[in-house]
């Protein structure tokens, strides 16, 4: 649009030009110089291009040097007689590029310097002193709005840039968080499969050794008192059944989905039951409010629950736990408690293979609640998680 606004001004002053001086000595002068103003014009903008922001201080010396060409040639077609002082509005656009080219306070101080120098050419003469005093008034008066506008349209390309800028670095930040979270669900996954690997070490190996041992007991019972291999094999069904038990256990432990569609409580209740089951664990639920929970969070928790009460299973030496749902409490808290032998805590967290217990403490981390534990050698142990203030 500025192009073409500046071509229409330059082609009205060509052809006022031709006119007002088609039987003077100096119209082929003034075709020289309007050439050169056309030329330098059109070829800027590319050379500004080719310069780019990796030359900066060659572009501005370009500029200025473009600035004082086209501030002589436009003197130069004022000050041919007779005066034509109609060319004096092409300093308009050059206001306008002075500003574009070097802000606001730099740029009015080009516009003036174009008023002035259009004043003392319009006022040379005496005769002309009305006349050139409102015609240099009123290109000035021009030049400054035309430089307000381009200030304008500066300072909405340097928005635009910022725009750019800020929108760059949200999308490097996405690609951050993403590769961030690639990264979280790698680990998790192997959390995961480190823990399953553990249970299976725990429980099913243990059972399926067990079993190995049954059979080889049942063959030589087999060659010496083959009435009591029926023992031996009553066992080893009970055992294969335990181990199938297990296995079910595991691998419902491997859909978190059901865990967050049933909510929290209902899947402490499962849980609850399948320790019945499998471990004849008796566990106590105590439900206090209810609370609208996010999904990681109900998984979470759901993990933590299972791990504490795996290890009251496995470790604790007792038959009973409690587990306390305090939703409603501000912040939330849930508790897991059990009256079994207990154990030392930085004893535990300095040996190797409790990854149970780490595993506990990562997952609150990762939920931004905080996990406590009080154990202490035959006094049973009772674990903390409570909502953090970022989740409130």
């Amino acid at each position: 649009m500025h192009t073409v606004g500046v071509s229409l001004l330059y082609a009205a002053i060509v052809i006022r030009g031709l006119f007002w001086y088609s039987k003077g000595p100096y119209l082929g002068w003034l075709i020289a110089i309007w050439a050169v103003y056309g030329l330098l014009f059109y070829i800027e903008p590319l050379l500004e291009r080719w310069l780019g922001e990796g030359h900066a201080g060659s572009l501005k010396w370009m500029q200025a040097a473009y600035l004082i060409l086209q501030t002589g040639l436009i003197g130069a077609m004022l000050v041919i007689p007779p005066l034509n002082d109609f060319g004096g509005s092409l300093f308009v656009p050059l206001s306008l590029q002075a500003v574009l080219f070097y802000g606001r306070r730099a740029g009015s101080l080009w516009t003036a310097a174009f008023t002035l120098i259009m004043a003392v050419i319009l006022l040379r003469g005496g005769d002309k002193f009305p006349g050139g005093l409102a015609m240099a008034l009123l290109y000035g008066g021009i030049c400054f709005l035309s430089g307000g506008y381009a200030n304008l349209i500066r300072q909405a390309e340097e928005a635009r840039r910022e725009n750019q800028r800020a929108f760059n670095q949200l999308q490097a930040a996405q690609h951050e968080i993403r590769s961030y979270a690639t990264q979280r669900e790698a680990l998790a996954a192997e959390r995961e499969c480190n823990r399953l690997a553990r249970e299976l070490h725990d429980s099913v190996t243990q059972t399926v050794f067990s079993m190995n041992l049954t059979i080889q007991s049942a063959r030589i019972l087999l060659e010496q008192d083959h009435q009591r291999v029926g023992d031996q094999l009553d066992r080893l069904q009970k055992l294969a059944g335990s181990a199938m038990g297990e296995i079910q256990l595991l691998v419902t432990q491997l859909q978190p989905g059901p865990v967050v569609d049933e909510g929290l409580v209902a899947a402490v209740q499962r849980i609850i039951a399948e320790q019945q089951a499998h471990n004849g664990l008796n566990i106590t639920l105590d439900v206090n409010g209810v609370k609208e929970l996010p999904a990681p969070v109900i998984a979470g928790l759901y993990h933590i629950i299972l791990e504490a009460l795996s290890n009251v299973a496995k470790h604790a030496g007792t038959g009973t736990a409690t587990v306390s749902l305090n939703l409603g409490a501000e912040p939330a808290l849930v508790e897991i408690e059990d009256q079994g032998v207990g154990f030392d805590l930085q004893q535990a967290q300095s040996q190797p293979g409790h990854l149970g217990l780490a595993s506990m403490f990562e997952r609150a981390h990762e939920l931004g609640w905080e996990l406590s534990v009080e154990s202490r050698p035959g006094r049973g142990t009772r674990i903390r998680i409570q909502e953090g203030i970022a989740e409130r």
